[in-house]
């Protein structure tokens, strides 16, 4: 005979009677409604206002709205670190990417990696793909000038990718690091990017790094532990990019995502969820890389990928139409070819045959023709 399951509703409701019955020095269960004993909340009057006199920048820092004069931070200006490409070792200077004038950053995802970085925290992005979660970790970099190191990692990667590897030259042996080693060392934002899909057993040896003020021990490096062991520069900075939190994939979307150790995930300070843009967002977006295309055909695309996604989402359709995608179908155009013959290529040949069917359905109700 099966044991009967509590909902969960009413083992947190049990639990707050628990807890005010003893705070009250009750006896006996609790017999008034939650509801009437739970404390009043109160709204913050706090004001929030900056006082800029007390938070002035440093020597090496600047406004946050003067770095993206184009976002209204309000009184949620921040000062910012920025960079000179000299500041940084010459071995990965030339990792500092390029300012995309065309690229559209999202204000809360701003405020809240610059200001996670500022404070030296470690990051983790998720959320669905083409979404744009490596790109502003990018364009982060970018604006701020830090030398960005990316590894897509995947599920039969060797340690040796990230950490580093003994080979044979010049008639010996020598050890040459690993990106996360290189990063580690110069002081750059590593971007562990398809973080989830990692063998555990190799994110395990980033246990400490993950750590406020943790180090780098390289197990596999020849020598004493003090040659293994390494101090993190200054101004290293570690960013997870992937599709879930590291807790496995029950959707089916992403295949090969591990469920990774609760001590890793817990061990990210700030964890941000990264979704697709609004379609106003996205059609700026694609209009500033594409600006002879017809901005009523552009609003057409995103509305048409945007229901691709709803019918991904809803188990529909077993492919999304990312904001990547959709910028291929905008090159395609941009190119000679016509919307159908764009999005035929692009999108609905990946499609299983029963999903073309309902791709090309939702492709009607918006073009009123056939692909």
């Amino acid at each position: 005979m099966s044991k009967e399951v509590t909902p969960i509703e009413d083992l947190v409701k049990t639990a707050i009677k628990e807890a005010i019955a003893k705070r009250l020095g009750a006896e006996g269960p609790l017999t008034t409604p939650v509801e009437a004993v739970m404390p009043e909340v109160v709204e913050d009057k706090v004001s929030t206002k900056i006082d800029k006199k007390k938070i002035e920048p440093g020597p090496n820092q600047k406004w946050a709205s003067k770095i993206f004069p184009k976002i209204i931070f309000g009184t949620r200006d921040f000062p910012v670190t920025v960079f000179a490409p000299e500041d940084w070792d010459e071995r990965i200077m030339e990792f500092i990417p390029e300012v995309d004038p065309t690229y559209v950053l999202n204000k809360e995802h701003v405020i809240h990696i610059l200001k996670s970085w500022e404070a030296k925290e470690k990051v983790l992005i998720y959320g669905p793909t083409g979404a744009g979660k490596s790109s502003i970790v990018e364009q982060l970099c970018a604006y701020v000038n830090r030398p960005f190191l990316r590894v897509n990692c995947s599920g039969d990667m060797d340690s040796s990718m990230i950490f580093g590897q003994q080979i044979a030259k010049d008639g010996g042996t020598h050890w040459i690091d690993g990106s996360v080693t290189e990063a580690v060392k110069y002081g750059a934002v590593f971007a562990w990017d398809e973080w989830d899909v990692t063998p555990p057993e190799i994110t395990m040896g980033l246990q400490w790094l993950l750590e406020k003020n943790g180090k780098l021990f390289l197990k596999e490096k020849p020598g004493t532990s003090k040659e293994k062991f390494i101090v993190p520069h200054k101004d290293f900075l570690l960013v997870g990019i992937g599709n879930t939190q590291g807790q496995g994939d029950d959707t089916g979307m992403h295949s090969g995502t591990n469920v990774q150790n609760t001590a890793t995930v817990d061990r990210f300070d700030t964890a941000i969820r990264i979704g697709y843009m609004e379609e106003a967002v996205e059609t700026k977006m694609i209009l500033g890389k594409f600006k002879d295309m017809d901005s009523d055909q552009v609003k057409g695309v995103v509305k048409f990928g945007n229901l691709i996604r709803q019918s991904y989402t809803t188990g529909q359709l077993g492919l999304t139409l990312s904001p990547r995608a959709i910028l291929s179908i905008c090159s395609k155009i941009a190119n000679g070819y016509t919307l159908a013959e764009a999005t035929d290529l692009v999108y609905i040949n990946k499609l299983v045959e029963s999903h073309q069917k309902v791709a090309k359905e939702l492709f009607r109700k918006i073009y009123g023709s056939k692909v």
